[in-house]
């Protein structure tokens, strides 16, 4: 098989367990939210925004459980919303909506980080907590190729640090809720898409380790 006959291969295989893993449903899911409190903050201010935000949470919570989606899924997505909303309510700044997304950015790119020079690269574990990874001994084998799959989710959380600090620190409050729906749970979901195809290849003996 060719390099692009692979390349290929490889991308309809994660575009398939996109759809399986229902990426543009849980996408638009997370994009509401943001984008009524964006619409809220611009016409009426940073309490419209937050307003806004809730009510968009609520509809489609609702909504995710009438098509019978996880009550435990969904109240921690209606949840976050209001954390994110408490930011707000407390600072009066609009950016803070997005505050605890930064940090969490943050925080993850140190996780990922030091996983990544120590014994045991966090995907390792993630992915044994899942399933996807047979517990067991750890080889070498798969010491390499969770360091990878390791440096790509560190490579996406400093693309998230990077993109989304400088424009918190400037109050861009519009560009910055676009840079977090667009960086947000589809990029999320396409590495786990991504993460579960590099394991699935490995253990099938598809891969060019």
């Amino acid at each position: 098989m060719t390099h692009t006959s692979r390349t290929a291969s490889a991308a309809t295989e994660v575009f398939a367990k996109f759809k399986q893993l229902n990426g543009f449903q849980r996408s638009a899911d997370a994009v509401g939210p943001v984008a009524a409190f964006l619409v809220g903050y611009q016409l009426a201010g940073a309490h419209a925004g937050i307003a806004a935000a809730i009510a968009a949470a609520a509809i489609l919570a609702l909504v995710r459980l009438i098509r019978g989606d996880s009550v435990k899924v969904v109240t921690v997505s209606v949840a976050a919303v209001l954390v994110y909303s408490l930011f707000v309510q407390f600072s009066g700044q609009g950016r803070d909506f997005f505050l605890p997304t930064v940090i969490g950015c943050a925080v993850l790119t140190i996780v990922f980080g030091i996983s990544l020079v120590g014994r045991r690269p966090v995907t390792l574990w993630l992915c044994r907590k899942v399933g996807i990874e047979p517990a067991g001994e750890v080889t070498a084998r798969r010491l390499r190729l969770h360091r990878r799959i390791t440096a790509m989710w560190f490579v996406n959380w400093v693309v998230h640090v990077v993109a989304l600090t400088p424009l918190y620190l400037a109050n861009q409050v519009a560009a910055l809720g676009l840079a977090a729906m667009l960086l947000g749970k589809p990029s999320v979901v396409v590495l786990i898409a991504l993460t579960w195809l590099q394991v699935q290849r490995s253990r099938s003996g598809k891969s060019d380790e």
